[in-house]
């Protein structure tokens, strides 16, 4: 199979750059990572690009090892990133702690809990895989000092040029919502939806069937659904995402100049990846240890790694927009979460992503990058 010419390494890792190439983007990661690995193999991807300037990621599954997991992983391929976690409104301010539970699965009976091993194992000082140099950003303990995700959100977009940033959101939208429903604060005088418009010039949304259906990213952090680890939703569930689909700015509204592109679970349920970065990966790698414990060995869904590589370098050789949803618009119901594709010829900036090359193809570019970044990452740790 020939290799197609994507990313090459590490940004960080990289000995020496190219002054003449084009600036890196600004990429911000709004992810759920906790029931599913490959939260971390984007992360894997996002943190070794050396066309990406990652700002920041964004929990929008609040628990206590996603946020720990996240830093971990994240800190180990570049230098401390500041990691936000959803906060859900209270009517008297206060904070609700972080939930201290892990994953179960209680369906297939079959997938491995991942975060909290990678939280420890890379984050804690007194595990041999700690996370030296500076480590993590937020050390095993102390998830609650995490950022509060709007507040992040509003300190990464006010420090950032005018529509340089796009957001990956890989998860629940909940983050989101809040964000464009907040007000001035110390970080901007914009509102959320003043400063989406000035900073952002894309969103990529991993969720949603097309032309129609039901997807859980889109209602699944509803606290009177159950999770299949046994617990319920701990966000704002079908209102939150129904906000952000719904009232995200326009060009005809607002006039804004970005665009909004989907990527369904249609997707990435069939680009299969990971087994080879457990087989052939550095053993201390935190996202191939991440794939071992979750799937053993076995090659999964790749539902989050195609978004944001997709949000890293565009359309390619392995994308493009699905031409069977033109001029248009997505639509959520906020009753439950149901999504579907509205004609509208006035709306000419939102897109159904679609794959260019076969599963296959895509899996192969994915998996060379996971083990590229790994590998890299491994090289330089050895040399400093």
């Amino acid at each position: 199979m020939t290799r197609l010419p994507l990313a090459l390494g590490s940004a960080d890792l990289a000995l020496s750059q190219d002054h003449n190439q084009k600036p890196k983007k600004n990429l911000i990661i709004d992810t759920d990572l906790f029931s599913d690995v490959d939260d971390a193999g984007a992360l894997l991807l996002a943190s070794t690009s050396p066309h990406i300037n990652l700002l920041g990621v964004l929990i929008n599954k609040p628990s206590t090892y996603s946020v720990l997991a996240a830093s971990a992983i994240v800190s180990y391929y570049k230098k401390a990133i500041p990691i936000g976690v959803f906060r859900h409104p209270t009517s008297d301010g206060t904070v609700i702690p972080l939930p201290n539970s892990s994953f179960l699965d209680v369906v297939y009976w079959h997938l491995g809990e991942f975060a909290s091993k990678i939280a420890f194992r890379f984050g804690s000082p007194s595990s041999p895989d700690y996370v030296k140099c500076e480590g993590p950003s937020i050390p095993w303990g102390q998830a609650e000092d995490a950022w509060s995700a709007v507040s992040l959100y509003r300190k990464l977009l006010s420090g950032a040029d005018d529509s340089s940033v796009t957001i990956a959101s890989i998860g629940f939208l909940d983050n989101l919502s809040l964000l464009l429903d907040s007000g001035p604060d110390s970080f901007s005088p914009l509102t959320g939806r003043q400063l989406i418009l000035r900073k952002v010039a894309e969103l990529v949304v991993m969720g949603g069937r097309y032309p129609e259906g039901k997807s859980w990213n889109f209602f699944g952090s509803d606290p009177d659904i159950p999770h299949r680890n046994g617990g319920n939703g701990l966000g704002l569930g079908p209102r939150g995402t129904a906000n952000v689909i719904n009232h995200w700015p326009t060009p005809q509204r607002d006039g804004w100049k970005g665009r909004v592109v989907y990527v369904g679970d249609e997707v990435g349920g069939n680009v299969l990846t990971g087994a080879g970065l457990v087989r052939e990966g550095p053993k201390g790698d935190p996202v191939g240890r991440a794939y071992g414990y979750y799937a053993y060995g076995e090659a999964r869904p790749s539902w989050d790694p195609v978004a944001v590589l997709y949000a890293m370098d565009g359309l390619g050789e392995l994308f493009k927009y699905d031409e069977e949803y033109g001029y248009g618009r997505n639509w959520v119901d906020e009753r439950d979460g149901s999504n579907r594709w509205v004609w509208d010829e006035e709306t000419k900036n939102q897109f159904v992503l679609a794959l260019k090359a076969d599963d296959e193809t895509v899996a192969s570019e994915i998996d060379h990058l996971f083990l590229e970044g790994a590998r890299s990452a491994a090289n330089h740790r050895q040399t400093t």
